[in-house]
């Protein structure tokens, strides 16, 4: 062949050999040692499957005993665990919701109803501050309850259909009242209180909007020989009486069952008994599940009995009193119970929630002013507060 010497036809597939080895990337490690620029650091778990990759290779003339780089990424570096985050961004959270909240339900400044959101939201923030494990979903849950609640209230106020400032005689030691100038719708809603929990507080705050109650009032049971393990009255009751103070004007406390062992169809009667010169429409609120004509014991449940003794308290006092009944909707029964009373079905708070529940450890639905009490006296196995 002519102007070509046979040397320079054998390094052709050696040069075209050469230029494709060189056209590979190579390996980052290698890049760096080679002084060429360096691939990205892979992060994470993509760290270790490219460890094969970035060994450098002795193929390449790079001394292979040299360990790769150690990427920033996996240089350990103090954590706070999940939960712990999840508690300091707890309060950040709730108070975000409250912001998003005021723009949704606007309440009078200075207002009874604007004074309750203020301290609800005060034992939420509490509440993701001091229990062991909050659960945020429950605690916005009740944010949201609170307020849609405390808007229909400021409707009713406005509408001037509600005067919670009204009075009535709560125990025999109050005072003697005259003569009401107007109808007082009451609610009446007989609870163990062992402890309160927020379902129990956000159904009445749905029965003074809905209802268009003046106000609810509670009556705490007293101490039954027959319940050894419930909390005793000395206890129960002032705990129950601090919650309450936070839903001023709407909620009273009444303890007209303390010293017996009445059921709340007997002790509603025992109320209005004490008012014979109010004019008084009174709801008495229960779950649906006594929304029935005998209980499980084959006894006549609530509508057989508030209907008696509806008759005998006619019989017995001046016709100022209207009764009606209001059940809190748990079970959702199918079936119609005849009865000659008005009765009204209250939807519930959208959870589930019992004072058992509580008193196994869920301490998030417990208000904070019944976990304080709690805690001081050692109730329901609650940790001492700290000193």
């Amino acid at each position: 062949m002519t102007g070509v010497s046979w040397f320079t036809l054998l390094m052709r597939p050696f040069k075209l050999l050469l230029v494709l080895i060189l056209a590979v990337p190579l390996p980052a490690g290698a890049q760096i040692r080679a002084g060429l620029p360096a691939l990205p650091v892979l992060p994470g778990s993509a760290v270790a499957s490219a460890a094969a990759v970035t060994t450098p290779s002795p193929a390449l003339g790079l001394a292979a005993s040299l360990p790769p780089a150690t990427p920033a990424a996996l240089t350990p570096t103090p954590s706070i665990p999940a939960a712990a985050h999840e508690r300091l961004d707890l309060p950040e959270r709730l108070t975000s919701l409250f912001r998003k909240l005021d723009a949704q339900y606007a309440l009078p400044e200075g207002s009874p109803t604007a004074q309750v959101r203020a301290r609800v939201r005060s034992q939420l923030l509490a509440a993701a501050r001091d229990y062991a494990e909050p659960e945020p979903e429950l605690l916005e849950t009740v944010a949201r309850e609170a307020d849609g609640a405390l808007a229909k209230i400021q409707d009713r106020l406005d509408q001037g259909d509600i005067d919670p400032s009204s009075k009535i005689r709560l125990s025999a030691s109050d005072p003697e009242l005259p003569s009401s100038s107007r109808r007082m719708r009451i609610g009446v809603y007989p609870v163990a209180a062992d402890p309160f929990q927020w379902g129990h507080l956000l159904i009445a705050l749905r029965a003074v909007g809905e209802l268009g109650v003046d106000k609810v009032v509670f009556v705490l049971a007293g101490d039954d020989p027959r319940k050894p393990a419930m909390t005793p009255v000395e206890h129960r009751h002032p705990m129950g009486q601090a919650v309450l103070e936070l839903f001023a004007p709407f909620f009273e406390y009444s303890p007209i069952a303390v010293g017996t062992t009445l059921d709340g169809e007997t002790n509603i009667f025992r109320l209005l008994a004490l008012n014979p010169r109010q004019d008084l429409e009174a709801w008495y609120m229960v779950g649906d599940d006594h929304y029935r004509l005998v209980d499980k014991r084959g006894n006549p449940d609530t509508l057989p009995k508030l209907g008696r003794n509806d008759r005998r308290h006619r019989e017995a006092n001046p016709a100022l009193h209207e009764l009606k009944v209001a059940f809190i909707r748990r079970e959702s029964p199918a079936e119609a119970v005849p009865t000659d009373l008005e009765v009204r079905f209250l939807a519930n708070v959208g959870f589930e929630a019992s004072s058992t529940q509580v008193r196994n450890g869920r301490w998030t639905l417990m208000p904070h002013a019944a976990f304080e009490h709690a805690r001081r006296k050692g109730l329901y196995g609650l940790p001492p507060a700290p000193l």
